[in-house]
């Protein structure tokens, strides 16, 4: 038996005690340092902009990704909650433009024009979420985005198939990516193979407790992809929606339950270490 077998075997054996013996197994209740919340106009009766601060710090949120195409609600939360806000900037003008924009030949121009006076020089502090699938990866309006994002120093957040993984380090093999919900296609040896790859791809959690969490126990094969990369995951709730927003201690209470059968430093990296290290001002 492989040591990396018998590392496995140990695991699963010890995560059995602590979850038969104690049913209520603590979960993680370090900070939180989430790289995946929406917040836009639709969300706003939920949690007002000036609300917004406390809202995540009332369930252990210490800094957050936010989202957004409005600056004047990123500049109410940025001020009502200093240094705890950082603005992404949401390229999709409408939201029905989540399926148009890699189509839209004006879009760069309003990004740049974003970028530039939106808010203070400098406030914004990523671009995306880009939804693009592999029909659609060599979009002209896609390539010139990521040429904005390096003009910028700027990541880029992509919801996509790991060929737009391969399109978008093709167009800048120096980008800083970080792929949403682990990819389209989420398993572990995919999601390894892309992280050897590609040096400056990182990726979110956000939307995959359930894999995470199957019937309450992290799957082995995630563990090992966790430990093995514990440098390149961060974590996120992923408020696309009003309810989302309603229901935020539903989905970090979940957060914290897988990462509570981690390893403590490594779960302590993936919970805020490698988004603050990514976001370092």
């Amino acid at each position: 038996m492989t040591a990396k077998r018998i590392r496995r075997v140990l695991t699963g054996i010890t995560f059995y005690a602590l979850f038969t013996a104690s049913p209520l197994a603590a979960a993680y209740d370090g900070p939180l340092f989430d790289a995946h919340l929406h917040y836009n106009a639709a969300h706003v009766e939920t949690v007002p902009a000036e609300q917004l601060g406390a809202t995540l710090a009332a369930v252990g949120i210490e800094r957050a990704v936010i989202i957004t195409r409005h600056p004047g609600l990123a500049e109410t939360a940025m001020h009502a909650a200093p240094d705890v806000i950082l603005p992404f900037l949401d390229v999709y003008r409408t939201p029905a433009q989540k399926d148009t924009w890699m189509h839209e030949t004006d879009l760069p121009e309003w990004v740049r024009n974003r970028l530039d006076t939106g808010l203070e020089t400098g406030s914004w502090r990523g671009i995306g979420e880009l939804h693009l699938f592999a029909e659609d990866r060599h979009s002209s309006v896609f390539a010139e985005l990521l040429s904005i994002a390096r003009q910028h120093g700027l990541p880029v957040m992509i919801h996509g198939d790991p060929a737009v993984i391969d399109r978008a380090y093709e167009i800048d093999p120096d980008a800083l990516i970080l792929w949403a919900h682990a990819g389209t296609f989420p398993y572990p040896p995919l999601i390894a193979d892309y992280l050897r790859r590609y040096p400056n791809l990182h990726v979110d959690l956000s939307m995959r407790s359930d894999r995470l969490n199957a019937d309450g126990f992290m799957p082995l094969e995630w563990q090992d992809l966790l430990i093995e990369h514990a440098g390149r995951f961060l974590i996120g709730a992923d408020t696309f929606s009003a309810r989302r927003w309603a229901e935020l201690d539903q989905h970090v209470s979940e957060i914290r339950s897988w990462l509570a059968q981690l390893p403590p430093d490594v779960a302590d990296r993936i919970a805020h270490g490698n988004a603050r290290h990514l976001f370092a001002d």
